[in-house]
């Protein structure tokens, strides 16, 4: 079959109007999100690789330290819209199930409110603490050159990240809608847009300060940009101030924060391991557990771009009643990670022996033991993720909290009180053991409840 035979079929939309025409338009959909998302991710990733040596000759060591930095400290902005992008993907997903366009509207509107309250207080949060706030001292800047840079830097970092507070709610909409191949569109813009500033910045050299303002601020601009776009082209009003809903707000922002407890239990219990080895081995010791696991990760970051459109879909299935496709693509997809992640998996642990040799030196020593290890966590993550979307889709978040609760208290405790005694190298069999008493049979019982 030639290329543009596979290719045509995403490009055809499929009759929503009968049972097995939306199921091949969903599955049209998950295929083209899946698709572009990886696109976007692949200019992501490269683009950072070309500009990096741009931007340090441009910047200095030190410039260039101090803007990742802050950066770095102001990434807590993650977690700022309270998980209500999360709560409205679900919801409003399970609206268009509905065809209730009165629902759909008010769902976008009152999340555009409560976000746009959230940016405004922090942004009065900001204003009254800000000339108080010694960021010298904070980002540790030392040299004259650092410190008259420290205060714009700042500036220019977290405005970007409040702007985008609200902005960023239209890839969650484009999400719900099974839409998220016009998000990453955009995305992929804004990195060629990236690598064109930054190239033209330093060849003509418009100012150090120029590069970091640019560059925060090209997120805002394409937000603003497929804002515009996909109102323009949406046929319902969707801003109006008749749309407030209170019992709406309270429900969007219920969803909302147990999502927003569900990521950090997660980043608490997976994320963490390496500040782990660090505190019960040593630096030298996390350096190279780190570099794995950040290797690792590659493979659930691959399944999470396959199975995030399942999120949206399966509660447009649902809400039609049509959990027969739910059923079958899960098991489906299930089949689909599990085997790319083993087959992935598979290849890491074979070849590290010889690519960490030729990347990193002869010098560079690691755990085969840990790294089977780390392998065997993005199988089982890789395996469950299907089974995830179902209760996303389906508001099932409470009882996640609740098993994510109790597997990140004991995981963690586990891994400080055995990791001593045993070694570094057993903390990712900790997670291992814990993730599959806690976490793996309850999701997979209650996500085929929630189908039947």
């Amino acid at each position: 079959m030639k290329l543009k035979d596979k290719i045509r079929p995403l490009l055809r939309r499929g009759d929503t109007t009968t049972i097995e025409g939306r199921e091949k338009e969903r599955t049209r959909r998950i295929a083209l999100t899946a698709l572009s998302a990886a696109i976007s991710k692949v200019l992501s990733t490269i683009i950072p690789f070309i500009t990096i040596r741009l931007t340090l000759e441009y910047l200095g060591v030190e410039l260039y330290g101090l803007w990742n930095a802050v950066t770095s400290f102001f990434a807590l902005f993650t977690f700022a819209d309270l998980g209500l992008g999360n709560g409205l993907q679900t919801q409003l997903s399970r609206a268009c199930g509905q065809d209730d366009i009165m629902l759909q509207r008010k769902i976008i509107f009152n999340s555009y409110a409560i976000l746009s309250i959230v940016c405004i207080l922090l942004s009065s949060l900001f204003i009254i603490f800000n000339p108080i706030i010694d960021w010298v001292e904070i980002m540790n800047a030392r040299s004259d050159n650092a410190k008259a840079y420290v205060s714009a830097i700042v500036l220019a970092i977290i405005l970007s990240k409040l702007i985008s507070i609200p902005l960023s709610l239209i890839q969650r909409i484009q999400l719900a809608y099974q839409e998220g191949y016009d998000s990453d569109r955009w995305q992929c813009i804004a990195s060629v847009l990236s690598l064109i500033s930054i190239i033209v910045i330093c060849r003509y050299d418009c100012g150090k300060i120029s590069l970091i303002w640019v560059s925060s601020l090209i997120p805002v601009v394409i937000f603003v940009s497929n804002s515009v776009s996909y109102y323009s082209r949406k046929p319902i009003k969707v801003f109006s101030i008749s749309l407030i809903d209170k019992n709406l707000m309270r429900n969007l922002l219920k969803t909302g924060l147990h999502f927003f407890l569900l990521s950090i239990l997660t980043t608490f219990g997976l994320a963490v391991d390496t500040f782990i080895v660090a505190n019960v081995s040593s630096l030298s010791d996390a350096t190279p557990f780190s570099i794995l696991h950040k290797i690792a990760c590659v493979i659930s970051i691959v399944v999470g771009m396959l199975c995030t459109p399942l999120w949206s879909a399966n509660g447009e299935a649902l809400a039609r009643g049509e959990k027969g496709w739910v059923h079958k693509n899960t098991i489906k997809m299930a089949k689909i990670t599990i085997g790319f992640s083993t087959i992935c998996s598979a290849l890491l642990i074979v070849c590290s022996p010889f690519a960490f040799k030729l990347w990193l030196g002869g010098d560079f020593e690691f755990s085969m033991i840990c790294l089977i290890g780390m392998c065997v966590t993005q199988i089982i993550l890789s395996g469950m993720s299907p089974y995830f979307m179902i209760l996303n889709a389906a508001g099932i978040v409470k009882k996640q909290v609740v098993v994510f609760t109790c597997f990140t208290i004991v995981s963690i405790i586990l891994k400080f009180t055995l990791a001593p005694t045993i070694s570094v190298n057993a903390i990712p069999w900790i997670t291992n053991i814990c993730y599959i008493i806690f976490i793996c049979p309850f999701i997979v019982k209650w996500a085929i409840r929630a189908v039947k």
